[in-house]
């Protein structure tokens, strides 16, 4: 992350201002985040192996997407961009992995581990919102970016013979990108930094908590304390 007294801004923080605006604006300007809870990390375990595995085959393709993929992997490859907005704020974005086609256009790669066979759900917003915000990045860079991006889903499928290997599902979703609907959520997303602390979503169970705490104890003059 870049040091400069920017406020830094990525698709996954954005990505929370479609949450909860009120939850969104603390994480920025207070450093109050909403407690992360009880998650697996066999999720980033797997986007380990898969950046290890890709790596090792640059700048050609990994035989788990040849023939559904084409061009090469980027070499040397970029991770981290970092784009200005202005004086006080900035965006950045970290690429799971880059294509080059056959125009030599870069295509940002992003892998997604599913719990359940991709091959029959519909693409989350927020996945195409972040192919949107990879695309921004790089022709903010002024690189030769095509407009389109990869989501690369692996999946575990069913097996009689685990004990030679999981097998898995591979599936690949080629989405069109966007960048003006990135320009759009940053200059929203600023303009809610910059207001006072705005509403919760109706739907936030974490403001919801709060809330209801508040109204439990202020009638009795009451607060919570630290143990």
């Amino acid at each position: 992350m870049a040091k400069d007294g920017r406020v830094w801004l990525s698709h996954t923080g954005v990505e929370s201002l479609e949450r909860c605006p009120r939850c969104f604006w603390l994480s920025y300007r207070r450093k109050i985040r909403q407690p992360e809870g009880i998650v697996s990390r066999l999720a980033n375990r797997f986007d380990t192996v898969l950046k290890n595995y890709f790596n090792m085959y640059r700048p050609d393709l990994p035989p788990m997407v040849e023939g559904k993929l084409q061009g090469r992997l980027q070499d040397p490859f970029q991770e981290k961009y970092f784009v200005t907005i202005d004086a006080k704020y900035g965006f950045w974005g970290k690429l799971d992995e880059c294509l080059v086609d056959d125009q030599n256009q870069l295509v940002p790669i992003d892998f997604k581990t599913s719990s359940s066979d991709p091959r029959e759900k519909e693409t989350l917003a927020a996945y195409q919102a972040q192919i949107d915000a990879y695309i921004y990045l790089l022709s903010q860079k002024k690189q030769n970016v095509a407009d389109i991006g990869y989501l690369i889903y692996v999946y575990p499928d069913l097996g009689k013979y685990l004990h030679r290997g999981f097998p898995m599902v591979v599936h690949l979703v080629k989405l069109k990108g966007d960048p003006d609907r990135t320009v759009k959520r940053i200059a929203r997303a600023i303009e809610i930094l910059e207001g006072r602390i705005p509403k919760a979503s109706s739907d936030c169970d974490f403001c919801a908590w709060y809330d209801k705490i508040s109204e439990e104890l202020a009638p009795r003059n009451l607060k919570l304390i630290e143990d």
